[in-house]
């Protein structure tokens, strides 16, 4: 009996000879351009925003203030 992860999906090239192939787990589909063509890629300044290190302190220090902000609402009212 074969399963779903023991084929590769038509059209892919099998591996050279003699390669190591990382199993899947099962139920988990391989994800590339030609199993889903309608995922969106993120644009140039999305990946440049998810990457620099300043805006991401930026992130991080304004999610905390609002998380501070309502923890000291909520214990102010008790």
């Amino acid at each position: 009996m074969t399963t779903p992860n023991d084929d590769p999906p038509a059209g892919t090239p099998a591996p050279p000879a003699g390669a190591r192939t990382r199993a899947r787990p099962a139920g988990s589909a391989l994800v590339t351009s030609q199993t889903a063509p309608y995922v969106t890629r993120p644009t140039r300044w999305t990946v440049f925003l998810r990457t620099f290190v300043p805006w991401q302190l930026w992130r991080f220090a304004r999610i905390n203030a609002k998380m501070f902000g309502i923890i000291f609402r909520d214990r102010a009212r008790h």
